[in-house]
């Protein structure tokens, strides 16, 4: 599956379970589709999701993150815009999904 179609169908999992649940926002990371720096959040771990989205949608959504991992980083998303993010925490910044 291409990155894009990836990235599309984890943007319609996170506003349709409502992710990430843990509402922390990581101030002064900027998204680099709106430029908000107080919306992004990080995703959670499949693992963490257990017993709050059904078991499918879980080996969906763990599929997704699989899919889009990279060895740095994660994966947030901006509550603005709503789009999926790679985020580093510890550097600050958020990148595009590319």
């Amino acid at each position: 599956m291409e990155t894009y179609d990836v990235v599309q169908k984890l943007q319609r999992f996170i506003t349709d379970h409502d992710l990430p649940k843990t509402d922390i926002a990581l101030y002064g990371i900027k998204c680099p589709y709106c430029g908000k720096s107080d919306r992004i959040r990080e995703l959670e771990d499949p693992n963490e999701l257990e017993g709050i989205i059904d078991p499918e949608g879980i080996k969906t959504y763990s599929g997704y993150c699989v899919a889009l991992s990279l060895p740095m980083g994660s994966l947030g998303v901006c509550k603005f815009c709503q789009n999926p993010l790679r985020i580093s925490p510890k550097e600050g910044k958020a990148e595009a999904i590319v």
